[in-house]
C-alpha cells in the first residue's frame, strides 16, 4: 500500500507545474497562516483554468480528498478544503510521521546526542542482551534497512505493525528487536514501521527528556506550528515514530517549504542543509529503480523529488527543481493512484511567464468555496422518527464491528450511540443534523494515548431520510482517516444496516 501512495508524489512530479491563490473561508488570523505568503497562479507560471479542472479532477472516484495546498517560490497559490472538512484542523497523517520524526533525530545528531553509527545497545544498555540489539544501528533504522524478518502487511489479514499496535502493553524494543535477521537482507530495503516506533524510544533516550517538548522548541515553534497532537506508541509514553502525528495541512506546507530551503525558515537555520541533504538522496532502489528511500522520505531517482507519504493518501511532496511543494490529506482507503499522470499532465503545467487572468482566477475562487460548501440533502422527514425514538438495534452480524445502534430524534438532530462489538471499545455518540448541514461536535482524545493533546477534535455529522423509511447516516471524525457512513432500511421490526454502496452490513432487530 505504501508504494502506491509514493506513486501520488510521482505522478506530480514529472512535470509538475504551479497552482493558484485561493480566498480562505473567514477565520481568525493565526501565527500559522501569517508566515505563510500567498500569490497568484499566473504570478508564479501557473494556470487557475487547469487548477479548477484539476479540483473537479480530485473529486471523482478513488481520491476522497479533504484538503490541497501547493506553493511555488515559498508562496501559496492554492489552498482548498472539501466540506465537511476545513482549515485549522489537525488531521492523522498515519506514516508522514516518519519523516517529522527522522528530522527531530537529524537535529539531535547535529546536537551530538546521536550518531548515525550508535547501535540501539550503545544508546539502550538495559537492551544490551537481546540478540540483535548491538548489530543494529540509527542509520539502518532510518533506511529501514536493518534486515529484521518484518511484514508490514499480509494482504487482508493483520501485519506486523498492527499486531504492534493491538497490544498497547507490549515492549516496542523488544517486540521489534526479538525478530530475526536475515543476512542477505541488510542494507536492503523492508518497510518497517516498527524500526520506526523504536526510533523515537532512542531518540527520547539520547536527549534524556521528553522528545515532545524537544520537538515543541527546536521545530514547532519556530515553524509557528501551535497545534499539534502526538500519539504514545505504547503505556510507557514513547512518542510514536511510525504514525500518530496529527498536524493541520497548513503546517505539513511549512516542513516541505523547509526542507526545500535546505533547513532555513525566516533566515533561521532550523535543521541543517547537510541533515536535508542526506534524508532526501536517493540511497536504495525501491521498485525497478524509479522509486527510491532516504531516511524516513521517498526520493525520485535523481532527487526530481521527495516525498512525506501516510496511509489513506496524506503526502507533502518537494520538488526542488521546480521549486514546489504539494500537500494533500484524503479518506482514500483504497489508496489508488488512479488518474494521477492526469493530474501531472494536464493539470500543473509550468510556465516561465502568465499574463494575470483575472476572470479565471475569480472562477477558481469560486470553485474552492464551492468544494467548502456542504452539498444538499434530502428536506424529506419521516413519521418514522416518533416511532424509533429511544428505540435500540441489535445488529445480528458477527462479523461486523457494530453491535448495536441507539436512536434519539429531537427537533432537528438525530442522535445515533454506536456501540461496537469489542467490549474493550467504548460506544461513540453521533449527533447528526437533519437540516442539509454538517454538525460539528466535541471528540475528547483518550488521555492515556497522548503524549501531547491539542484542542478537541471534532466529529461531523449529517442525517437524511432518502425516502420515509431509509435512514442515511454520514459522520467523519475530521481529523481521522475514516468515516461511519451507512444506510438504514426500517420494515416493522426488522432493520438492514447497508453500506453506502447497498450492500448489506448487516440484518437488526427493533427493540
Amino acid at each position: 500500500m505504501q508504494y502506491r501512495l509514493i506513486s501520488v508524489a510521482i505522478a506530480l512530479s514529472l512535470s509538475l507545474s504551479q497552482a493558484a491563490t485561493s480566498d480562505l473561508p473567514s477565520s481568525p488570523t493565526t501565527q500559522a497562516t501569517a508566515l505563510v505568503q500567498r500569490a497568484t497562479p499566473e504570478s508564479v507560471g501557473l494556470d487557475s483554468t487547469q487548477l479548477s479542472k484539476m479540483l473537479n479532477y480530485l473529486q471523482t472516484p478513488g481520491f476522497a480528498m479533504e484538503s490541497i495546498i501547493i506553493a511555488r517560490h515559498g508562496k501559496v497559490v492554492l489552498e482548498a478544503y472539501v466540506a465537511p472538512f476545513h482549515a485549522g484542523i489537525p488531521h492523522q497523517v498515519n506514516s508522514v510521521t516518519k519523516s517529522f520524526m527522522a528530522t527531530l533525530i537529524g537535529m539531535l545528531i547535529s546536537d551530538g546526542k546521536l550518531k548515525l553509527t550508535d547501535t540501539v545497545a550503545d544508546i539502550l544498555p538495559q537492551y544490551a542482551d537481546l540478540p540483535n540489539a548491538k548489530l543494529i544501528t540509527v542509520e539502518q533504522l532510518l533506511g529501514m534497512k536493518t534486515g529484521l524478518l518484518w511484514q508490514e502487511w499480509r494482504g487482508d489479514d493483520f501485519g506486523d505493525f498492527d499486531e504492534l499496535k493491538r497490544q498497547p502493553d507490549i515492549d516496542i524494543v523488544k517486540f521489534v528487536l526479538n525478530r530475526s535477521i536475515e543476512p542477505d537482507q541488510v542494507n536492503n530495503f523492508n518497510y518497517n514501521s516498527g524500526g520506526s516506533d523504536l526510533l523515537g524510544v532512542l531518540g527520547e533516550a539520547a536527549l534524556g527528556s521528553s522528545l515532545v517538548d524537544y520537538a515543541e522548541q527546536r521545530l514547532f515553534k519556530p515553524l509557528g506550528i501551535s497545534n499539534t497532537r502526538w500519539i504514545n506508541s505504547d503505556q510507557q509514553d514513547h512518542l510514536a515514530g511510525g504514525r500518530g502525528l496529527y498536524i493541520m495541512p497548513l503546517d505539513m506546507l511549512k516542513l516541505g517549504e523547509l526542507y526545500r530551503q535546505n533547513g532555513v525558515w525566516l533566515d533561521q537555520q532550523i535543521v541543517p542543509a547537510s541533515w536535508v541533504q542526506y534524508a532526501t538522496a536517493p540511497m536504495l532502489s525501491i521498485s525497478s529503480g524509479s522509486h527510491y528511500y532516504g531516511a524516513q522520505w521517498w526520493v525520485g531517482k535523481n532527487r526530481e523529488w521527495y516525498s512525506a507519504s501516510g496511509y489513506a493518501g496524506q503526502f507533502i511532496a518537494v520538488f526542488p527543481q521546480d521549486d514546489i511543494t504539494v500537500v494533500m490529506t484524503s479518506r482514500n482507503q483504497e489508496q489508488s493512484d488512479f488518474g494521477l499522470s492526469a493530474l501531472r499532465e494536464y493539470y500543473l503545467k509550468l510556465k516561465d511567464q502568465r499574463a494575470e487572468n483575472p476572470i479565471a482566477h475569480t472562477a477558481l475562487q469560486e470553485k474552492i468555496k464551492q468544494l467548502a460548501t456542504p452539498t444538499a440533502t434530502s428536506k424529506l422527514r419521516s413519521p418514522l422518527e416518533k416511532t424509533l425514538h429511544q428505540r435500540k438495534i441489535d445488529l445480528a452480524n458477527p462479523e461486523f464491528w457494530v453491535s448495536q445502534l441507539q436512536l434519539e430524534f429531537n427537533n432537528d438532530i438525530a442522535t445515533i450511540t454506536v456501540s461496537p462489538r469489542n467490549p474493550s471499545n467504548k460506544p461513540f455518540i453521533i449527533q447528526a443534523s437533519l437540516n442539509d448541514a454538517w454538525r460539528y461536535s466535541p471528540v475528547t482524545p483518550i488521555d492515556n494515548r497522548w503524549q501531547k493533546s491539542g484542542p478537541e477534535s471534532m466529529r461531523a455529522a449529517r442525517a437524511q431520510w432518502l425516502d420515509k423509511q431509509t435512514l442515511q447516516v454520514e459522520s467523519i471524525d475530521l481529523d481521522e482517516t475514516w468515516e461511519f457512513s451507512s444506510k438504514i432500511k426500517f420494515k416493522g421490526n426488522k432493520a438492514t444496516l447497508l453500506n453506502m454502496n447497498d450492500s448489506i452490513a448487516s440484518q437488526g432487530i427493533l427493540r
